[in-house]
């Protein structure tokens, strides 16, 4: 899914008071440095995204737990620290790969950007045994995970009311005037990576 036409789905339903996904002010400035600080050309839709629709500040979309922490223009960079920097031995940690471009975590879990990758798709990484370990693609593009994240983030918090999820002997359940909305909308909006956005739900 194309940036564009992601951020005009988003629009049609976002209702927070403000709207983060437009040009930072210092966008020419920060795409530049990120430029300078990757050894791997940055593909031609992620520019897109760090020009037009990377946040000035953080946004954080809700999940069913920790939530997406979608990073900052500012906050973006080769040198993240506890992932590919040792801030405390001023070292480079050697496990992450340069060309891993990091533009959002989950709860500590990094989103990312193969910059080696043809196909442009969002990878979520997991932590375990001392070793970055890959999971599925959770999106084809940066484009489709803000839309998928944001429609997500509108069931749990706009949709959902005071309590959003109901767990008992039926399971673990979106209400449904949330779930009514969110899995109609997430079966085409997030195609092959349903699962990875919908399956905590028994409902869906």
């Amino acid at each position: 899914m194309h940036l564009p036409e992601a951020l005009r789905l988003i629009q049609t339903f976002w209702q927070e008071p403000v709207w983060p996904f437009q040009p930072a002010p210092t966008a020419e400035t920060e795409l530049a440095r990120l430029r300078q600080e990757f050894r791997e050309p940055l593909p031609p839709a992620l520019e897109e995204y760090l020009r037009q629709a990377a946040p000035a500040e953080a946004v954080m979309l809700a999940t069913v737990g920790n939530p997406f922490d979608v990073y900052s223009l500012a906050q973006m960079g080769r040198f993240q620290d506890g992932y590919t920097f040792n801030s405390v031995t001023q070292q480079p940690l050697n496990d992450w790969p340069a060309h891993w471009f990091m533009f959002a975590n989950e709860g500590g879990d990094p989103v990312i950007v193969d910059l080696q990758a043809a196909n442009g798709a969002v990878i979520q990484l997991r932590h375990g045994a001392g070793n970055w370990e890959t999971s599925a693609a959770i999106a084809g593009s940066i484009g489709q995970f803000l839309l998928c994240g944001a429609a997500l983030q509108h069931a749990l918090h706009e949709l959902g009311g005071d309590d959003p999820i109901i767990d008992d002997e039926n399971g673990f359940q979106l209400v449904p005037e949330a779930a009514a909305w969110l899995f109609p909308h997430m079966r085409e909006w997030a195609g092959p990576y349903y699962e990875e956005w919908c399956s905590a739900f028994d409902n869906s």
